[in-house]
């Protein structure tokens, strides 16, 4: 089955400006979700007789590195601006198992390492009743199978699907860079109290992984401009642009990165980098 046939219950297109109503919606309700990783398109399929409080544990990252599961690791790498979380649909805890395996088996979730679903309600099922499961929601044993919904029922269920999606709001360019600045856009200097540089980290993330604590704590010390745990935390923020003048120091092109320039140049990136930091033609 194709991804876009199926129509989840809630998306939220972004983990890191929803966490708050990924958390407070699914207090207590029973169902299974969708992560998917906005970069990559990969997914992780799972269901939950809690979803609020299995959400919870999502946004503590001591809990994430503990754990050392593939989608786990993938949200510490990346951070939560780069995921997606969906319910795909709220059902009863005795319907968890079933719909979590039809989901597993229709959309192939690349972070599932194991292919068959378990149990959220603390049972473990044998080799011979995982195998039952799967087969009773297959072919002619899905609900819907034969099912053909009329023009009315599917415009119905689309602007159902339209009322229950957050939308994701038109971002401030100060909101944008405050995302880029969790992830790559900046370089992070540890000073001492007595303004004694200690460390250097290429990112907010980074940092935040080496002291253990989440990127926002890091991101709110270095606003604040304020000492956390005796550390003063600063930032620089990162210029990868390549300025390109003529013999007559004449300006003629700036290019986002090495990278790009090397292609529009027709330069290896090795003899490129060395010519720059030698000031040489």
């Amino acid at each position: 089955m194709n991804n876009n046939n199926i129509i989840p219950s809630v998306i939220y297109n972004n983990m890191y400006l929803y966490k708050s109503s990924i958390i407070s919606d699914n207090i207590n309700k029973c169902g299974t979700y969708r992560i998917t990783n906005l970069t990559s398109s990969k997914l992780y399929i799972r269901s939950s007789n809690n979803l609020g409080s299995r959400f919870r544990a999502y946004f503590n990252p001591n809990q994430l590195k503990r754990a050392n599961m593939y989608i786990y690791n993938a949200m510490l790498k990346h951070g939560y601006s780069n995921f997606s979380l969906d319910i795909l649909e709220y059902c009863e805890p005795n319907a968890l198992i079933k719909r979590e395996q039809y989901y597993i088996d229709t959309l192939e979730p690349e972070y599932n390492i194991l292919k068959i679903a378990g149990s959220t309600l603390g049972r473990v099922h044998s080799i011979s009743t995982r195998k039952k499961i799967s087969n009773s929601i297959k072919g002619i044993n899905h609900p819907n199978y034969g099912k053909h919904h009329s023009y009315e029922t599917r415009k119905a269920l689309s602007a159902k699907f339209l009322n229950r999606v957050h939308i994701m709001p038109k971002m401030k360019l100060e909101t944008k860079l405050k995302l880029s600045l969790v992830t790559i856009g900046v370089n992070v200097k540890i000073f001492d109290l007595q303004d004694k540089l200690i460390k250097e980290f290429s990112s907010i993330n980074s940092a935040a992984k080496y002291y253990g604590v989440a990127s926002s704590t890091i991101n709110k010390a270095i606003k604040k401009s304020k000492p956390y745990n005796n550390l003063i935390f600063k930032s620089e923020i990162k210029d990868n642009r390549v300025w390109v003048y003529d013999l007559d120091h004449k300006f003629i092109k700036a290019l986002d990165n090495m990278s790009k320039t090397s292609k529009e140049f027709n330069i290896p990136s090795t003899t490129l980098s060395r010519y720059i930091n030698s000031e040489k033609l």
